[in-house]
């Protein structure tokens, strides 16, 4: 499916879960998650960390609904427990059904996001392994010099941000240098159309949703 289709079927139904206080939506949405991650193989630790990171916050929030508010309501307890997992999931369906550079690119060429947003988000990406480069460098050699640095010393802050900063130079050069100029029409290598199909799957996914929060499911 495009990304940017997903996307505002996401956050469609992310908004939706705010205002509704129906347990099946939320179940609904876990488990075609599960689906989707299944189909899409993914390993164990991906499990783990879904089920594990929302825990702590689901069990403070029912435990706090159910023992500790006026009218213990279990109900509402659930309801936002099961909210809280619904979210991540709807975060691994985006996921695990498209990368970020498909996304950038659709949003670019179907959405019509400006073109430097895009091109700026993929170059901070792509920043991210070279600045894990340039601060495991800089540990190493602080310790051949007996200096022992942690994720929390200024030292690889600075190091990092001194890194970023010429790399964003040596990147703003090379942009210029290959015809880059910003609210210019550009052409693209892989076109991205949204087919036919898209919306039809995106009415009946809202349809079958909307049939969940208000056929007064629990």
């Amino acid at each position: 499916m495009n990304p940017t289709v997903l996307l505002v079927i996401v956050l469609i139904c992310g908004v939706e879960l705010s205002f509704t206080r129906v347990i099946a939506a939320n179940v609904l949405v876990i488990l075609v998650g599960l689906v989707i991650m299944l189909f899409r193989r993914a390993n164990w630790r991906s499990y783990l960390r879904l089920f594990l990171l929302p825990l702590l916050p689901a069990l403070g929030v029912w435990f706090s609904l159910a023992y500790f508010s006026v009218g213990h309501d279990i109900h509402f307890a659930w309801v936002l427990a099961t909210r809280i997992y619904a979210y991540s999931f709807l975060g691994a369906i985006f996921t695990f059904s498209t990368t970020i550079s498909e996304t950038l690119a659709s949003l670019e060429q179907n959405a019509h996001i400006p073109t430097t947003f895009v091109y700026g988000m993929l170059a901070a990406l792509n920043f991210v392994p070279k600045i894990r480069s340039e601060v495991q460098k800089s540990k190493v050699s602080a310790q051949m010099r007996g200096i022992t640095l942690h994720f929390w010393s200024p030292q690889l802050l600075f190091k990092g941000i001194l890194a970023a900063l010429n790399w964003s130079e040596n990147l703003a050069e090379a942009m210029t240098s290959h015809g880059f100029a910003e609210n210019q029409p550009r052409t693209h290598y892989s076109v991205i159309q949204i087919p036919w199909w898209n919306y039809l799957v995106s009415i009946l996914v809202l349809a079958i949703f909307q049939m969940f929060i208000f056929t007064g499911l629990p």
